[in-house]
């Protein structure tokens, strides 16, 4: 069988100007991940990474260390299979709607971004009203849509190659929610719910062949961890 690495992105810079960006967190998580890659003898047959700036960050600092230390390494492929979910535009869309049914919800909005528990229990109120596709609207991005892009880029990366390969995948928490969702036959709710629990240059692992993909290790960051500073342990 081969092995396929997940990786979440490092820490973006949540509440600025330019989520996308990596915070200083992010870097260093995103350096740790690399060296600990190399530490534990990980040599990728294929890398690929989402078009996100946050992605392609974590994904060439893995690159930049492999180089330097003269292990072999590829370039990404970069593709938009491997982007997170539109979740600034299903937000614009479906929080006038929510208004209108619960004008109370405006309390809560006003304290967002700065309160994080305020933003979380909206978002997720949006996020299911989104995964329901009862509330779909002309030109909004679709789950449905969402969970076929990366269920067919996973076939196709699976018939690529053969068995006995390493790849991993520079991505965000929906694709890694949706993937283990199909390992594991999830309900799309308990598929957004992990979501929200995979962790900032978290490992999830897949093993795969023909007959489909296995989960053999979820949100892992002993990496993160053995670094001895709580501030490397984030969600967003």
């Amino acid at each position: 069988m081969s092995v396929l690495y997940l990786v979440r992105h490092g820490q973006a810079s949540f509440g600025k100007d330019n989520y996308d960006r990596l915070s200083p967190t992010g870097v260093r998580q995103a350096k740790i991940l690399a060296k600990y890659f190399a530490r534990t003898g990980k040599i990728f047959d294929a890398i690929y990474s989402g078009q996100m700036e946050r992605q392609l960050k974590t994904a060439q600092e893995l690159i930049d260390f492999y180089t330097k230390n003269q292990l072999a390494v590829t370039q990404p492929v970069i593709s938009s299979v491997f982007n997170e979910y539109d979740s600034l535009t299903v937000w614009k869309t479906q929080i006038p709607l929510m208004l209108e049914e619960d004008p109370s919800l405006s309390q809560d909005l006003e304290r967002v971004p700065e309160d994080g528990k305020a933003f979380q229990r909206i978002f997720s109120k949006v996020i299911f009203r989104w995964i329901s596709g009862a509330y779909d609207r002309p030109g909004v991005p679709r789950w449905r849509d969402f969970k076929h892009c990366i269920r067919k880029g996973l076939e196709e990366i699976m018939i690529q190659y053969g068995s006995k390969k390493q790849l991993v995948i520079f991505t965000s928490g929906g694709f890694i929610s949706v993937v283990t969702q199909t390992a594991l036959g999830l309900s799309d709710k308990k598929a957004v719910e992990i979501s929200w629990q995979i962790m900032n240059a978290s490992v999830t692992r897949f093993k795969y062949n023909s007959q489909g993909v296995v989960l053999t290790g979820f949100n892992e960051v002993a990496h993160l961890e053995m670094e001895n500073d709580i501030e490397l342990l984030t969600y967003r």
